[in-house]
């Protein structure tokens, strides 16, 4: 499919997103800097509010029920494509800084739903009902406090760190984008990607033909608990290819260190729950990881925070020098004299914006922070933005961990509080919410930015964009939140929302006494020590945090882009055009195999919220026996490496052919 005019295109076999072709600034954006399009127009808006409460209310759905949201970014773009190619056929065109626009939008309410059931659907875990009003006001100041905080950030996250931070999602969308725009086989090669996953998924997901979890554990001499495991979904796998083997190690390594080590050593040393000391060992394993092992990833994250802020110092005093610049001198003139693709929102906007936000943290009845709580909250969001903007260009938004972030601010925000005399874990809750809401919008901000960097758009437009989002999302979350409480009840069996207990369970925990400091402090020594022998740590800190079900996926999608890059650098010539042919196919693969696990997400979620299908496991369970899906689990997963690999090595040059 095809958008906007010729002239707004540029040819097959020109500059192409993500290849070597670079300006001063980075690789040549798809739409030169010189050129204008149609960007934030009226129609891209509202198609783009349209599919922001859509994704907000799915994702709502799937993150209380399994515990991680799906970024909506790529199938915003997807389906923003499909809207624009229909309105095309009846002479209502769209450009491809429209449909960025669209997925901005739209990615802004998955954002923002992540931090509200992370936090505030903890309020229910206390006794105490969604209130809409206070969701609503919370929501909107901790969502414009990641887009603000964001801005003095992009030039060095996006520009400078081109190369170093890969940022999968943001660039997978822009993949996607562009690919579409031209018409060419991206088109098919995405289509490919999203059939296979959306196929995959359905069956897995959807009839229960076969599970995507594979996982065992095991004993050795007298020590029990060891266990391994991956949940091998599409999507997982996609990022793991896109971030590439490095770092998707390090993911991996974080992981083998926690379910390896630390959980068979305290399971030896009689660190076992009550509730789990007599079970199988993985419900142990799982057990020890929910009550012990998220806690050394807090800590970890907590120093790895840390040391990447102060990392960044040089460009946090650069940019808060620029914005005292722009305040004295005149800033909005100062922003037009940059180049189109330069253009942010101004320094007097972001400052005079965070300003207003804390004031309001402080004194507007519904937060109820407290003075001391919306200085907590205000520079935790700081450093927790620049935090979360920079881990997203790490491992995606998917996997970025707002929930040890949160967990990290309700440590903080209760310590704090609870020197102050304060004894209700709710304001806890709600100071972590800001925060958390603030680190999930910026991650997401941060992978539009980047998809807007490739393809040329004006960041302006984008943040402004973003701020619509967020508003029309903080507007509906309180009652999508409400509905979802009052229908099926929040930490019920239907959507658990494990997040959410958790961080009731850690405020009350610190508020009284109980919190596993111990676990924390064994987390940072952790990250002190990846720090001297200069191994990156916030990777390696996703690693200990998450479950292992979650890093082998995307540690498997690593390997096979080695095992790929390998197999491919020994047919190269040398001009590297094999390589290149893979990079970008597998790339463009990838996100197709994102694209179509997060809209059958949002498929199921429909599905569940309606009542169609089985209410317990699959909506349209085929009712064959766990070991028959563990069985046909594995040969599922070996016909998705299969035909990836495929995918990606199908008709490529034949290098020995032109060599001749």
């Amino acid at each position: 499919m095809s958008h906007g005019s010729p002239e707004e295109q540029t040819e097959s076999n020109g500059s192409r997103i993500g290849s070597e072709q670079t300006t001063g600034d980075g690789p040549s954006p798809y739409v030169p800097a010189g050129r204008s399009v149609a960007e934030l127009t009226i129609k891209a808006v509202l198609i783009g509010l349209a599919l922001n409460v859509v994704m907000l209310t799915a994702n709502m759905y799937l993150g209380m029920r399994s515990g991680m949201t799906i970024s909506a970014s790529i199938p915003a773009a997807v389906i923003s494509m499909g809207v624009f190619y229909g309105l095309r056929r009846i002479g209502i065109g769209g450009t491809i800084l429209e449909n960025n626009i669209v997925q901005t939008m739209t990615s802004a309410g998955e954002a923002l739903a992540a931090g509200v059931i992370f936090t505030i659907a903890g309020v229910t875990f206390l006794d105490q009902p969604i209130n809409i009003v206070n969701t609503a006001v919370v929501a909107i100041l901790g969502g414009l406090l990641g887009v603000l905080f964001m801005i003095p950030m992009r030039r060095y996250l996006i520009v400078d760190k081109h190369e170093e931070l890969p940022y999968p999602e943001g660039t997978a969308c822009a993949d996607v984008l562009e690919a579409g725009s031209r018409g060419d086989e991206g088109v098919k090669l995405i289509s490919v990607g999203f059939l296979v996953s959306f196929v995959y998924m359905w069956l897995a997901n959807g009839m229960a033909a076969f599970q995507t979890t594979i996982q065992t554990a095991f004993s050795a001499g007298e020590t029990d608990g060891f266990a391994i495991g991956g949940d091998f979904t599409p999507a997982l796998i996609g990022v793991g290819y896109i971030v590439g083997p490095r770092i998707a190690g390090y993911v991996f390594g974080g992981g083998l260190i926690s379910w390896m080590m630390l959980i068979p050593l305290l399971i030896t040393g009689g660190f076992v729950p009550e509730s789990a000391a007599d079970a199988a060992l993985m419900t142990q394993a799982n057990e020890v990881w929910e009550a012990y092992i998220r806690y050394v990833g807090a800590g970890a994250m907590i120093v790895g925070g840390f040391y990447a802020v102060v990392s960044m110092r040089g460009t946090i005093a650069d940019a808060l020098g620029t914005a005292v610049t722009e305040i004295r001198d005149s800033g909005v003139a100062a922003t037009e004299e940059r180049k189109r693709t330069q253009r942010d929102l101004s320094m007097k906007v972001v400052v005079v914006g965070a300003i207003l936000i804390t004031l309001a943290l402080v004194a507007v009845p519904q937060v109820q922070v407290g003075l001391l709580g919306g200085f907590i909250a205000v520079i935790a969001a700081f450093l927790f933005v620049a935090v979360s903007a920079y881990l997203v260009g790490v491992v995606g938004s998917s996997s970025n961990p707002v929930s040890g972030m949160a967990i990290a601010t309700v440590l903080i925000a209760a310590l704090a509080l609870r020197s102050t005399g304060v004894t209700d874990p709710v304001v806890v809750l709600v100071t972590a919410s800001v925060v958390a809401i603030a680190a999930a919008v910026a991650g997401d901000t941060s992978q539009d930015l980047k998809t807007g960097y490739l393809l040329g758009a004006t960041p302006r437009n984008q943040q402004l964009a973003q701020v619509i989002g967020i508003a029309v999302s903080a507007l509906f979350a309180g009652w999508v939140l409400s509905f979802f409480d009052q229908a099926y009840g929040i930490g019920n069996e239907p959507i658990p929302a494990p997040q959410a207990g958790m961080m009731a369970l850690i405020s009350e925990g610190v508020l009284t006494g109980t919190a596993q400091w111990g676990m924390i402090l064994i987390g940072a020594v952790f990250a002190i020590v990846l720090i001297l022998m200069d191994v990156p740590v916030l990777p390696f800190a996703v690693g200990i945090y998450l479950p292992i079900t979650l890093a082998t996926p995307i540690f498997l999608g690593g390997l096979l882009r080695a095992g790929i890059d390998r197999y491919v650098a020994r047919r190269d010539d040398e001009d590297g055009t094999l390589a290149e042919h893979a990079t970008s196919r597998g790339r463009i693969v990838a996100a197709g195999l994102i694209t179509g696990e997060a809209i059958m997400g949002i498929v199921i979620g429909a599905l569940y919220i309606t009542g169609t299908g089985n209410a317990d496991g699959a909506p349209f369970p085929l009712g064959l026996e766990a070991g028959t899906q563990s069985i046909l689990g594995v040969v599922a997963l070996v016909a998705l490496v299969g035909l990836f690999t495929a995918s990606v090595l199908w008709n490529a040059p034949d290098t020995e052919a032109s060599d001749q």
